[in-house]
């Protein structure tokens, strides 16, 4: 509240200093150059105290920026494992479909890759296949997956 005081202060001392100035000098220019020069010195008496304002303390934009950063991390956790899951299932299904046109009774587990963009790396199959049947979704596997040989599991 002094400090509030302070500054009324300040303003009317200024103000009254301006007025007088002014109504000493004589009319013409230098009237009105006294009167140009008052408002100037008014105005930076009346926004001086506005610059010694700390905005980032007034705000707390660290605090504000760490909860910012959070939030996006979180969100794109959880964007990253939507995207996932819809891939995980979508291919499993595709499998599933390229099992039933070979008339293979099959389950498919798809594994995808855990870093970066989640593509499938690995597929478990379990399920009676035959020996057609099967080297024929090893190659829809590899071929249209990108899911090497290797990395192909077939169980049952």
């Amino acid at each position: 509240m002094a400090g509030l005081g302070r500054y009324v202060l300040s303003v009317s001392t200024a103000a009254l200093i301006c007025g007088i100035l002014t109504g000493m000098a004589e009319n013409g220019g230098k009237k009105e150059l006294f009167r140009l020069l008052g408002g100037v010195f008014l105005t930076i008496v009346i926004i001086q105290p506005l610059s010694r304002v700390d905005l980032d303390a007034l705000l707390d934009l660290s605090f504000a920026s760490r909860e910012t950063d959070a939030a996006v991390q979180t969100g794109e956790k959880l964007a990253r494992e939507a995207m996932a899951d819809i891939i995980k299932s979508e291919t499993e299904a595709y499998i599933l479909d390229k099992a039933a046109a070979l008339n293979a009774s099959v389950t498919v587990e798809v594994i995808l890759e855990e870093r970066g963009t989640p593509i499938p790396v690995e597929a478990v199959i379990s399920g009676e296949v035959s020996p057609y049947a099967r080297r024929r979704l090893e190659n829809i596997l590899q071929t249209e997956l990108g899911i090497a040989k290797e990395n192909q599991r077939w169980t049952g």
